[in-house]
């Protein structure tokens, strides 16, 4: 079954502020592994960035993909995020450590390098494609070495439109997006209009939902926001059919609250998930 599902492990972000001493990813792992033992879908995906990991050496990283085989988690890896700056000396060092961590991702069997985007120095919106056309070529370039996809997520400036024109001027098999699907309303899109048009080149997901108060889109547990669901998942579980393997990750972001509040917070949305990939995923005809 190529349709997963998972927990990005930031979900619990404001637990990882402040971790008492344990590594953050001991903390991922044993938050999602609670949440996949009461999944219907396995194996189970997590997501994480390299940044959570106490070391990166090769003892480390096989042992951590040992834990991950043993709780049944698949790992899909953040290696970094690209700063959209003119100045190289302030680009270059990003993209480096962004190139360096495919070397993680690939050691923890992540088929997937999963990157962000920040940007400075006074760019318009036509410089900012360009240098991410220049920035993830480089990024794409050296995934191909590990027989990798780099994909990135929608945020908060690059539209489906400008991601349709940066990915036609790459021209690379293995450069996509993982689709956020609350994350197109704070552009202004219409979630399933952007899933639609962004199809071709989804290869993930995190899955997330959104109300707005006062000026702010507020994370709340799935489908109890402003994101229609139904047609969306029944959208991404088309593509995932022609995906090797397409991860659902559910993602949290509380603004407020307690650890307890952001753990609930995910358990709902794994009760709404798993009802969901239960009776869609689990019935389809085979």
């Amino acid at each position: 079954m190529t349709t997963i599902l998972g927990v990005l492990g930031d979900s619990y972000r404001r637990q990882l502020r402040r971790p008492l001493g344990r590594p953050p990813i001991d903390i991922i792992l044993d938050k999602v592994s609670a949440i996949a033992d009461e999944s219907p879908s396995r194996p189970f995906g997590v997501d994480f960035g390299v940044g959570r990991l106490p070391r990166t050496d090769a003892d480390y990283l096989d042992d951590l993909r040992r834990q991950l085989d043993e709780r049944g988690l698949i790992p899909t890896v953040i290696v970094g995020s690209l700063l959209l700056h003119a100045d190289r000396d302030v680009a270059d060092p990003p993209l480096a450590e962004a190139i360096a961590n495919l070397a993680v991702a690939h050691r923890l069997g992540s088929p997937l390098g999963l990157f962000y985007f920040s940007y400075g120095g006074r760019v318009t919106r036509e410089g900012r494609i360009r240098l991410a056309v220049e920035q993830i070529g480089q990024l794409a370039d050296a995934a191909a070495n590990y027989g990798m996809i780099v994909t990135t997520e929608n945020y908060d400036f690059f539209t489906s439109d400008d991601f349709l024109e940066i990915f036609r001027r790459l021209a690379r098999p293995n450069v996509g997006l993982h689709n956020d699907t609350g994350n197109w309303l704070l552009l202004g899109e219409d979630p399933l209009a952007a899933t639609l048009a962004m199809a071709p080149y989804t290869y993930h997901a995190h899955v997330r939902d959104y109300v707005l108060r006062d000026g702010v889109y507020t994370s709340v547990p799935i489908g109890q926001g402003e994101v229609d669901f139904p047609p969306i998942l029944t959208e991404l579980a088309r593509i995932a059919a022609a995906r090797a393997r397409f991860v659902l990750a559910m993602e949290m972001d509380l603004d407020t609250g307690s650890e307890m509040d952001e753990d609930e917070a995910v358990r709902e949305c794994a009760r709404a998930m798993n009802a969901w990939y239960a009776q869609t995923i689990e019935m389809a005809p085979v």
